[in-house]
């Protein structure tokens, strides 16, 4: 993203932002950033609850003041996009949040080991002569997270679980006692990497759409606890960093407005609305340490309004985000929130 310059200044050399760091600025890197946005949205008609960075400018070098950020506001630490790969950093993460029970999110991808990678390996990528992401690189990061969790007794979040073995790995650690917890995102929940025969770059995301057998680990893992949370992986761009050729497009589509509706429709049945609610709405405030709402004479009042059973066709006039790079889009959903108080 080059600066804009004034005539005076174009002699000089433009600043260009490195791309890796479009998503991070501002980065929520200090206290001072996490009242503002705390202040910022006071007024507004929902609750932000910010993330604060794990180093500053999430470039993984220099660890913050968690505990800072965490007397300002902030709920859990991430460097969001961006891998904590470096093994002492980590470590030490762990270690900063331990004494005030601070939870560290982690995206479980090693870059040594997915470098370049464009969509799921496996058929598929291989027949399309695409260089794939591997679930090894998922599941060695998992491991080493969860190594990292039990030495330093301290509390680790996976962010977007997609395969089959970083499932069984989560389970395992939980039978162990070991402080780790995961969330997985819907479009992992439905769709496989067949999406993306036809190069729709809409399917182009991160974590990649993984086979059927990944689909079929991740839905028991939610039904039997092993994953807490079920998110939309929200990531918008503008229209021209998608309608590219696939290589060159970027991972991620929009998921807020779509999530419940989606996992609804295909997993309503077997997993039934109560269990869709706990695992966005009420797992996840457990797992931050937030309060969770009851309905009490005298309580705040803080609800939803929705219609769980309502069929209708998501269509791009729908989406009230500035971003519409959604695949689903023509998709039938099931169910609808209709407001909040």
């Amino acid at each position: 993203i080059e600066k804009t310059y004034s005539p005076r200044q174009r002699r000089q050399k433009p600043v260009v932002i490195p791309k890796s760091l479009v998503f991070q600025i501002p980065t929520l890197h200090d206290k001072s950033r996490i009242k503002y946005i705390q202040n910022e949205t006071l007024q507004l008609p929902v609750n932000f609850l910010p993330i604060g960075a794990v180093t500053k400018n999430c470039e993984g070098r220099e660890i913050t003041e968690m505990y800072d950020m965490r007397d300002a506001g902030a709920i859990a630490f991430s460097d969001g996009v961006h891998p904590l790969c470096d093994n002492g950093m980590m470590m030490r993460a762990l270690q900063y949040v331990k004494p005030f029970g601070g939870v560290i999110i982690n995206r479980p991808q090693d870059k040594a080991t997915s470098s370049g990678g464009q969509l799921h390996e496996g058929p598929l990528g291989t027949s399309l002569g695409m260089k794939g992401i591997p679930t090894l690189s998922e599941e060695l990061m998992i491991l080493r997270d969860i190594r990292l969790a039990e030495y330093t007794n301290s509390k680790v979040h996976t962010f977007c679980v997609s395969t089959a073995r970083g499932v069984q790995r989560i389970r395992e650690a939980k039978a162990e006692g070991i402080q780790v917890t995961a969330s997985v995102a819907a479009l992992n929940l439905v769709y496989t990497d067949e999406e993306l025969s036809t190069f729709n770059s809409h399917f182009k995301v991160l974590p990649p759409l993984r086979e059927m057998d990944d689909v079929n680990a991740l839905r028991n893992g939610l039904r039997d606890g092993t994953i807490d949370c079920i998110v939309s992986n929200h990531t918008p761009w503008h229209q021209e960093a998608k309608d590219l050729e696939f290589p060159y497009a970027e991972f991620g589509a929009i998921g807020l407005e779509s999530t419940f509706g989606l996992v609804n429709r295909h997993l309503g049945a077997s997993l039934g609305i109560e269990t869709i609610i706990d695992k966005i709405a009420l797992r996840p405030r457990e797992i931050f340490g937030l309060d969770i709402p009851v309905i009490t004479k005298g309580a705040v009042g803080g609800f939803t309004l929705f219609n769980p059973t309502q069929k209708y066709v998501f269509q791009e006039d729908m989406i009230a985000s500035k971003s519409k790079n959604s695949p689903l889009v023509g998709q039938e959903l099931t169910g609808v929130a209709l407001g909040i108080i």
